[in-house]
C-alpha cells in the first residue's frame, strides 16, 4: 500500500497534559529515521569505459524514476528500483541480451525515447537521450561477453534431490510431521542467483511469513541444505492450520507442482508440500490471497473490534490520536490520519481523497467521519487504509472504501499517477500487502502534522471555529509525534531482528518481499524456465522441440525470445498435457493495469534451425496494426523481410498468425548463417513505415537497409534532427513529395496512402525479437 503517514506507538498513545517533552536530539533521531529513499547508498560508477559512460546516461536519463536513493517520488516505477546497478542490469535477462542489443529491452526502451513512461513530453518532459547517449548504451551492451548470465561452476539443485530432505524435516517432527511444509529457492539459484541474492530471499520469506503470522512470536524459517535452497516451516508455528495451506494448495498453478516423493506427500496429507518461494511473495502477499490468509473480515468495523476497539465510540470520546497532512506524496488530495486504542499496537486508519475542495478539506471540515459526529458538514472521505500490528510485531494491512467494505485495491482517481501512460489508467494497481511493505519499509511512515499550525492553538490567540476547537486536542505537538514515531520504530525493528530481518536490507533496490515478488512477476528466457522445470537441459530441449499444437508457438519463442510469467505458466500447462492452463495472480507492481501497447509476438516454425534449414517467420498482434520484419544477419546486413514486393500488404489483423513467406509464396527463407541471426520485427497502428526505412519494390523486391549499425545510427541522428528542427522536418516533407512526383512523371507505380489504424487511444508499437542461432 503506498501511504506515506505517520504511525504512533500504541504504548505511547495517549500523552498526559504535564508529559516531559523530548529532547532536541530525540526529536533529531525520530527525523532522521530511516524511511526516505534519499537515504539509500548508490551503487558506485564502474572503472569499464564503456559500463561506466552507460552508468551517467543512466544517471542522467533514468535515475530519477528508477534508482532508490535518487527518486523523485515515493517508489520507482516500472519495477526497477536499481537501474545503476550495471553489473545486475547486465545479469538480468528480461532485460538484457549480452552481446545484442537489439534484443535488450533495456535498449529498446531508449531507442524508443522511454516510450513506457513517456516522460519526455507533456508539461513536465525532462531532457530525452541524444543519438550518443542511446548509441553509448547499445555500445556496452555489445560489449557484454554472454558469460556475464551464466554461472558453469555451480551445479544446479534437482527437485529430486529435496526428498530426503524433507523426509528428514518431517521426522524430526515425529508425530507432527503432517504440519512440515516447505518452499523452494531451487531454481532461483539454477537461474544463477547471486549469494547475496538468496539471502535478501530467504530474509523476505521471514518476513513475508511473519507478517502473515497470528503467532505470539516470530519466528524464523529453517534452511534444510548448505545454499538454502529449501525451507522449512511448521503451520503451527505462524498459527496457521491445513485450511489455512488448503488456500495455498488451491491457488498454487499446478503447471509448477513439484514432484515428490509418495511418503512425503502421503506425511504431510497434501499434494502441494512445497512452493516456490517468489510465487510465494508474489501471490500470497497479493490481495485477495493475503487477506484470506490472514482472516480479514470484510468490513471496518469488525477489523476494528479485531483489534479490540469501537471507532465511533473512540472517536467521540477523544480517545483517538489525529495527525493531518495538507499535501499528501501518495493521493491527490490532503489527508487524515487517525490511531485508536486497541490490541497490540493499536488500529491506524488513513482517510484518503480525490481533492482537498469542499467537503474533502479536512482543513475546513475536520469533524468526522459521519458516523462519528453530529456536526453539519463532516469530512468526506474516498476510500480508507487500515494498518495494525500483528501479536508478534509485525505489520498487517488493509484497504477499504468510503462505506468501511474490504477492497482489493486503491480507488481510481485518488492516487497519485507515478508518470505517462499511468495518468490516463482505467484503475490503479496498489493493493494490500506487498505493496504495502514497499513503503513501510520501517513498518511506520514519518509524516509531519500540518493542523495545529494551520490556525490559532487557544482561544486567546485569536478566534476559532468550533470545529477545530472540537477536535484540536486529538492532534500532538511535533514533539510528541516524534517521541512516538521512535516508538513505533524500536517495536518493529526489535520485532525484525527477533525473525532474523534486516529491514534495511534491499534486493536491486526493492524491499526484500517486493523483489523477491518482482522475480516471479518478470518474464522468463530459457534459463530461468529451465530453472523451474528441474530438467536436464537435453531433456527440456527436447520436450520444447517435440512440442505441438497451441504449445509450439510459446516453446519456439522461448527458445529464441523471452515469455511474460502467464505466457511462461500456459506453456508449462500445455507441456503436461492440461487443457485449461493455470490462472496467474494479476501484478501487484506499481504500474497501472492497463493496456498501452500493441501486443506483438513472433516465432519460427522450427525448433531449432541449422544452416541449410528452410524457416518460416510467423507474427501475431492482438490489435490492428502495420507490420514491419527485420533480418539482422551475422555479417550485421540488415533486410526487411516484410513487407516485400511479394507481400506488399503489411495491415495484419487482430489475432490472425501471418506467415513469411506463406505457403504459396515465390521464395523461400532459408537459414544459412554460421553465427546468430536476429529478426526484429515491430508493429505500429501508423501506416508510414520505420524512420529510415524507404520501400521502393519497383527496384528492389526486398529493401535492403545494409550495414545495420551505420543505419540505426543515422536513422537516430535523422530522427532526432526531425523532430527538434521543425525547419529540418518541413525540407524532408518538401523533398518527399518532390521525389514521389518525379516517379509519377516516370510512370512508376505509386502506392496509395493508407491511413493510419483508428485505435480508442493512442498505443506504443508493438515490438517482438526472435535470436537465432545462439546458445
Amino acid at each position: 500500500m503506498r501511504s506515506r503517514y505517520l504511525i504512533i506507538s500504541a504504548c505511547l498513545a495517549v500523552i498526559p497534559i504535564g508529559f516531559a517533552l523530548p529532547s532536541t536530539r530525540v526529536i533529531a533521531q525520530a527525523i532522521a529515521k530511516p524511511g526516505s529513499n534519499a537515504s539509500a547508498p548508490l551503487p558506485s560508477r564502474p572503472d569499464e569505459p564503456r559500463a561506466a559512460k552507460a552508468y551517467t546516461v543512466l544517471e542522467t536519463y533514468c535515475a530519477s524514476c528508477h534508482q532508490t536513493g535518487k527518486l523523485e517520488r515515493p517508489l520507482a516505477s516500472g519495477d526497477l528500483a536499481n537501474i545503476l546497478g550495471v553489473d545486475e542490469l547486465a545479469r538480468d535477462p528480461v532485460l538484457v541480451k549480452p552481446g545484442l542489443p537489439d534484443a535488450s529491452r533495456l535498449y529498446d526502451v531508449f531507442e524508443t525515447r522511454h516510450a513506457p513512461l513517456d516522460v519526455f513530453t507533456g508539461p513536465d518532459a525532462k531532457p530525452e537521450p541524444q543519438p550518443d547517449d542511446i548509441q553509448a548504451i547499445r555500445r556496452w551492451l555489445k560489449d557484454l561477453p554472454q558469460a556475464v548470465q551464466s554461472c558453469p561452476s555451480r551445479q544446479p539443485v534437482r527437485p529430486a534431490e529435496f526428498d530426503k530432505l524433507m523426509r528428514e524435516a518431517q521426522h524430526l517432527e515425529r508425530d507432527q510431521g503432517k504440519d512440515v511444509r516447505f518452499i523452494s529457492l531451487a531454481h532461483l539459484y539454477n537461474s544463477c542467483a547471486t549469494p547475496g541474492e538468496l539471502t535478501a530471499y530467504r530474509k523476505a520469506l521471514d518476513k513475508l511469513m511473519n507478517s502473515l503470522s497470528w503467532a505470539p512470536e516470530p519466528v524464523k524459517l529453517t534452511p534444510l541444505n548448505e545454499p538454502g535452497t529449501l525451507l522449512s516451516f511448521r503451520l503451527a508455528d505462524f498459527g496457521w492450520d491445513e485450511a489455512r495451506w488448503k488456500l495455498i494448495e488451491k491457488a498454487y498453478p499446478p503447471a509448477l507442482i513439484h514432484t515428490i516423493a509418495p511418503d512425503v506427500v502421503k506425511t504431510a496429507g497434501s499434494n502441494v508440500v512445497v512452493v516456490n518461494g517468489d510465487w510465494l511473495a508474489a501471490t500470497a502477499g497479493d490481495t485477495p490471497l493475503y487477506y484470506a490468509l490472514l482472516g480479514l473480515p470484510a468490513k471496518l468495523s469488525e477489523l476494528a473490534k479485531m483489534n479490540g476497539t469501537d471507532l465511533d465510540a473512540n472517536i467521540r470520546a477523544g480517545s483517538v490520536r489525529r495527525l493531518a497532512v495538507r499535501e499528501s506524496a501518495i493521493t491527490r488530495g490532503n489527508r487524515l490520519i487517525e490511531r485508536h486504542p486497541g490490541k497490540h499496537a493499536g488500529l491506524w486508519l488513513a482517510y484518503d481523497f480525490a481533492t482537498s475542495n469542499g467537503e474533502q478539506n479536512v482543513f475546513e471540515h475536520p469533524q468526522g467521519p459521519k458516523s462519528a459526529t453530529t456536526a453539519k458538514s463532516p469530512f468526506r472521505p474516498d476510500q480508507i487504509r487500515a494498518l495494525f500490528a500483528l501479536p508478534n510485531g509485525f505489520y498487517a494491512f488493509a484497504l477499504f472504501d468510503a462505506a468501511g467494505n474490504r477492497i482489493d485495491r486503491a480507488l481510481p482517481g485518488i492516487e497519485k499517477p507515478y508518470a505517462g501512460i499511468e495518468a490516463n489508467a482505467v484503475e490503479p494497481a496498489t493493493k494490500a500487502g506487498i505493496n504495502c511493505f514497499a513503503c513501510h519499509t520501517e513498518g511506520l511512515v514519518q509524516a509531519k502534522d500540518d493542523f495545529r499550525a494551520a490556525g490559532p492553538l487557544d482561544i486567546s490567540a485569536g478566534p476559532m471555529s468550533p470545529d477545530r476547537r472540537a477536535v484540536l486536542p486529538l492532534f500532538g505537538t511535533d514533539s510528541e509525534n516524534a517521541l512516538l514515531m521512535l516508538g513505533g520504530w524500536d517495536r518493529y525493528r526489535a520485532a525484525a531482528k527477533t525473525a532474523g530481518v534486516d529491514l534495511d536490507m534491499r534486493v536491486h533496490g526493492d524491499e526484500i518481499v517486493s523483489g523477491l515478488a518482482r522475480r516471479y512477476r518478470e518474464g522468463a528466457d530459457f534459463e530461468i524456465a529451465l530453472g523451474e522445470t528441474g530438467l536436464e537441459r537435453p531433456e527440456f530441449l527436447k520436450e520444447l522441440a517435440d512440442a505441438k499444437g497451441a504449445a509450439a508457438p510459446l516453446s519456439r519463442r522461448l527458445l529464441h525470445g523471452v515469455l511474460s510469467r502467464q505466457e511462461l505458466e500456459h506453456l508449462f500447462a500445455l507441456l503436461k498435457g492440461m487443457d485449461t492452463p493455470s490462472q496467474t495472480t494479476a501484478s501487484a507492481g506499481f504500474l497501472r493495469e492497463v493496456k498501452s501497447a500493441i501486443g506483438l509476438t513472433m516465432w519460427i516454425d522450427k525448433p531449432r534451425p541449422v544452416p541449410g534449414d528452410l524457416v518460416t517467420v510467423k507474427a501475431e498482434a492482438d490489435n490492428a496494426c502495420y507490420l514491419t520484419v527485420i533480418s539482422v544477419d551475422s555479417a550485421g546486413i540488415a533486410t526487411v523481410l516484410f513487407p516485400s514486393d511479394f507481400q506488399p500488404d503489411n495491415l495484419i489483423n487482430p489475432g490472425e498468425a501471418i506467415s513469411i513467406p506463406p505457403t504459396d509464396a515465390p521464395f523461400q527463407l532459408r537459414y544459412k548463417a554460421e553465427g546468430s541471426e536476429t529478426i526484429l520485427g515491430r508493429c505500429s497502428t501508423r501506416a508510414a513505415p520505420p524512420v529510415g526505412i524507404e520501400h521502393d519494390f519497383e527496384r528492389q523486391r526486398f529493401t535492403v537497409l545494409g550495414n545495420w549499425e551505420n543505419f540505426l545510427q543515422d536513422t537516430l541522428v535523422t530522427d532526432w534532427e526531425m523532430r527538434t528542427s521543425p525547419e529540418k522536418a518541413e525540407r524532408a516533407r518538401i523533398a518527399r513529395t518532390g521525389a514521389i512526383r518525379r516517379q509519377q512523371d516516370r510512370g512508376e507505380r505509386i502506392p496509395a496512402p493508407r491511413p493510419d489504424v483508428a485505435s480508442e487511444k493512442s498505443l506504443r508499437d508493438g515490438r517482438a525479437i526472435l535470436v537465432l542461432g545462439r546458445s
